[in-house]
């Protein structure tokens, strides 16, 4: 794709998109410094690596257990306040996991977080694509793009700040207290451009109902409910204790990883500019399989090194390539499923995926506190390996005999 035509497609983005994106941005940004100093925040405390665990494993299982009640929610209240009311809530749910140290407080806010925070997946598929127009990918790359970018710039801010403020604040834990409640009412905040969306009305709401999220379920749905289970397997035990692989494993500091998280940028940026240039050339689960096996093996090495440059550098590439391949796989996913099944589609997405991250947090948990950091890199690497044999047993023939996948023929 020609730079003058991209930037032209960027300015043709629908303005309700580009709003969303606003929203994204912000509290991608206080998403990230969380992804920084939270887990560190709770060792502060006093807290053991397996409550850690707990703690992290509590948001994700939450998202699964209120995925098709939020599905449903959405569908009957329309995408505007369905955003406005999920971002919202998240926000006042981060600010709860650090304003007390007390650990039904700080469990209470993960759980609440949990409860809503898988809005944000179940209607960005249905709202871009119902915005999008022709070129379905597009949105979906640059929603990836902001989200990611914003959460590696929070990182940085989450790697330096606490030691700025810490004379300040007077000592470690009111350091990163003061940070990430700060970064809570910025995730608050990003819920006011959302004020600003068209007004969706659903056309029909009598007709709405749970059946289609337990009785319409279709094999597709099943077979890319039982791929992203194992997506989020990969993903969860590398990103959840990435920060502390830089400190307890490579022997670094939580400022090397928010640096590490500003480097992440460049790279994740042009593979996620050009995989819509890919999908056009190569087809969209090509690229998907080929952006797996990158993820393995370099979530291999990132267990395998105990070197931070090294391990830095190889989870540089594991984010980006998973980047590419989920914000592909979602295209493809939404291009599968018929207009009246996206939502039902999206929702079982999001449960098997969260799903994954709560088993994953629990058993990570456990391993941080043994500290076998090699085994929750193979884990990671086994857990890639398996979603892409799956995707290729279930979708492989099918992508041969297709076109492109395309949102706007559905």
């Amino acid at each position: 794709m020609r730079h003058p035509e991209f930037i032209k497609e960027i300015h043709g983005l629908n303005k309700n998109i580009r709003v969303y994106l606003i929203t994204i941005f912000l509290a991608n940004l206080g998403f990230g410094v969380f992804q920084a100093d939270f887990n560190l925040y709770i060792l502060s405390l006093g807290l053991t690596p397996d409550f850690l665990g707990i703690i992290l494993s509590l948001t994700p299982f939450a998202q699964a257990m209120t995925a098709i009640p939020i599905g449903f929610l959405a569908e009957k209240i329309g995408h505007k306040r369905s955003l406005i009311l999920v971002n919202l809530v998240v926000g006042l749910a981060y600010l709860m996991r650090v304003i007390s140290s007390s650990r039904w407080i700080i469990l209470a806010g993960s759980f609440l977080a949990g409860v809503m925070a898988c809005g944000y997946f179940i209607i960005q598929l249905p709202f871009l694509s119902h915005y999008a127009g022709e070129n379905k990918n597009l949105p979906f790359t640059f929603a990836n793009l902001i989200m990611f970018s914003a959460t590696s710039l929070g990182a940085l801010l989450g790697g330096f700040l606490p030691r700025w403020i810490a004379p300040l604040a007077m000592g470690p834990t009111p350091s990163f207290r003061l940070v990430l409640a700060g970064f809570s009412l910025l995730i608050i905040a990003g819920t006011l451009p959302l004020f600003l969306l068209a007004r969706d009305k659903p056309s029909d709401t009598s007709n709405i109902s749970l059946s289609p999220y337990l009785k319409g379920i279709d094999a597709s749905t099943v077979k890319f409910a039982a791929v992203e289970l194992f997506i989020g397997f990969g993903l969860a035990f590398l990103i959840f204790f990435m920060n502390l692989f830089f400190v307890f494993h490579y022997g670094s500091n939580i400022e090397s990883f928010g640096i590490m998280n500003l480097v992440l940028i460049i790279p994740l940026t042009i593979i996620l500019l050009i995989g819509p240039m890919l999908a056009r050339r190569f087809k969209n689960l090509r690229v998907v399989l080929a952006a797996r096996l990158v993820s393995v093996l370099m979530a291999v090495l990132i267990g395998w090194t105990t070197n931070a440059v090294v391990g830095g550098g190889a989870y540089i590439m594991f984010r980006s390539f998973t980047s590419l391949s989920q914000t592909l796989w979602f295209a493809f996913a939404a291009s599968v499923a018929t207009k009246r099944s996206r939502m039902a589609t999206s929702a079982w997405l999001e449960i098997t995926f969260q799903i994954g991250l709560g088993i994953a947090a629990l058993f990570g948990g456990r391993l941080i506190a043994d500290g076998a950091y090699f085994t929750i890199g193979m884990l990671s690497a086994l857990s890639m390996t398996v979603s892409y044999f799956l995707t290729n047993i279930f979708f492989g023939r099918k992508d041969k005999l297709t076109k492109t996948p395309n949102l706007a023929q559905n």
